[in-house]
């Protein structure tokens, strides 16, 4: 009997997969002994081929397999020769060589899956493939590797210059080619995805409606829930637009797409975009009541952040002594400046105090108004856990996300890089954190005002006094 590894174990369909080497056989719950039905376990088994997969039936734990919870390390070999046989499970996420969020998002895969079809690059595509995975045709139903793998050859998918759009919900997704290599009659194929890996396809033909592209588009398009095809070529065109504004080469451009499932979602509808601009890297984040809304307010966000980077360009170009291309200049460069003045510690003021209702905001619509007003930290209500919260930047140019209490609610996707920091702000008086800062020296203090329960900032201003923010 051979031996492998349970790299997966799903209770609620009493499916599993085990690895031995390079190979991975399937198995059901029928074919297991109970106490082998764990990610990680050692396990005896025997082969038996059918004409899908092989599979793996009879399967045993290996003798000497710790299989108690309480134990230190779940199914570690108690007498193993080795000193690494140890069972935490192998395999975090089914496909560590193309990325980490393959494991948790069946989008993800679908959009891999094609991509990699597109390019040619057949063997990282079957790599996606479960063991035991089938293709529904028009002819009849393809199953085994190697027959999968001569259908994707003949499918007319390698080559194609469309972008296919990939949206669906759960575990199952629909990607779509409005026209195959050569100009083919549009494809679409149903995947129904679980633990990372395509177990089954449905090929049907595209849905009418969708226009072939006249052009490739320099557009990768990502769609997460229920987005309709029509908001998705609107949303492109918007896009589209800002890049044919820019008049300078676009390296490449990403749109994703997300409608959240929550129905007391206040703004439901998000729109996510990156533009790579000869290198430099655009990024925008809206969210929105409507699909279209958020099409249009993207597109507005994105022309403001080109003007912006237009504006900036000049401001830097005429700081730095550098004359714009057909301008004269003469002259030294500059002074060096500091921030603010050096104001002695006795002599320091609270000599500007804002008080304004916050608005609730994304991470990203937040950073964008820091980036209008230059601000290195904003204020605001977060949306998604509707606290009181502070948005910074860094000296690496990532942000930082603190909250005036902490909760367990995640942020959602964002354009900018962000990381949201585990422990809330000091609750604190303001004469306790003028103490702090004059002690510290920080630019700025974010903390909790124990009068209102509210946050509040202290900061320090250009003339060395200071400046204060408390919420309404």
């Amino acid at each position: 009997m051979p031996d492998g590894v349970v790299q997966w174990f799903d209770p609620a369909t009493g499916e599993a997969a085990i690895v031995r080497g390079n190979h991975v056989f399937v198995a059901t719950r029928a074919d297991m002994e109970s106490a082998a039905c764990h990610a990680g376990a050692r396990v005896h088994f025997d082969v038996s081929h059918d004409s899908a997969a092989a599979r793996a039936v009879n399967v045993t734990l290996r003798e000497g397999t710790r299989v108690s919870r309480r134990q230190r390390r779940f199914g570690d070999l108690s007498g193993s020769h080795h000193p690494d046989a140890s069972a935490s499970a192998p395999f975090p996420h089914a496909h560590p060589e193309l990325g980490h969020e393959l494991g948790d998002h069946p989008l993800e895969v679908a959009r891999s899956w094609a991509s990699f079809v597109v390019k040619g690059d057949l063997d990282t595509a079957m790599a996606l493939y479960a063991p035991d995975a089938v293709v529904h045709t028009a002819d009849g139903t393809v199953a085994g590797r190697s027959r999968v793998l001569a259908f994707l050859e003949t499918s007319g998918l390698i080559g194609s210059d469309e972008i296919p759009v990939v949206h669906g919900t759960d575990d199952m997704v629909t990607v779509i080619w409005a026209r195959t290599a050569g100009g083919g009659a549009g494809l679409a194929m149903r995947c129904r995805i679980a633990h990372a890996q395509i177990a089954e396809q449905w090929v049907e033909p595209a849905p009418t409606g969708i226009a072939p592209a006249t052009a490739p588009s320099p557009i990768e398009v990502s769609v997460h829930g229920r987005v309709e095809h029509a908001d998705v070529e609107y949303a492109r065109k918007r896009l589209e637009s800002v890049i044919d504004h820019l008049g300078e080469p676009v390296l490449f451009a990403r749109l994703r797409l997300t409608m959240a499932a929550d129905p007391a979602r206040e703004r439901p509808a998000m729109a996510q975009a990156s533009l790579d601009i000869d290198g430099e890297v655009l990024r925008a984040h809206v969210a929105a009541q409507e699909m279209n809304e958020a099409a249009d307010l993207l597109q507005r966000r994105l022309l403001d952040q080109v003007a912006q980077r237009a504006s900036h360009r000049r401001a830097l170009r005429r700081r730095s002594g550098l004359a714009d291309p057909g301008e004269w200049r003469h002259g030294d460069l500059p002074t060096h400046r500091p921030d603010h003045f050096e104001r002695p510690r006795d002599e320091r003021r609270i000599v500007r105090h804002k008080t304004f209702a916050l608005e609730e905001l994304t991470p990203d619509e937040a950073a964008f108004d820091m980036e209008q007003l230059d601000y290195d930290f904003h204020l605001f209500r977060d949306l998604a856990s509707g606290e009181d919260a502070l948005l910074e930047r860094l000296e690496d140019q990532t942000y930082r996300l603190t909250r005036l209490h902490p909760v367990a609610v995640d942020p959602g996707p964002t354009a900018i890089p962000l990381t949201v920091a585990e422990s809330p702000p000091a609750t604190a008086t303001v004469s306790e954190t003028v103490l702090r800062i004059d002690a510290s020296d920080e630019p700025f203090v974010f903390f909790a005002d124990p009068a209102t329960g509210r946050g509040a900032v202290l900061y320090r201003r250009y003339d060395g006094h200071y400046g204060l923010i408390t919420a309404a």
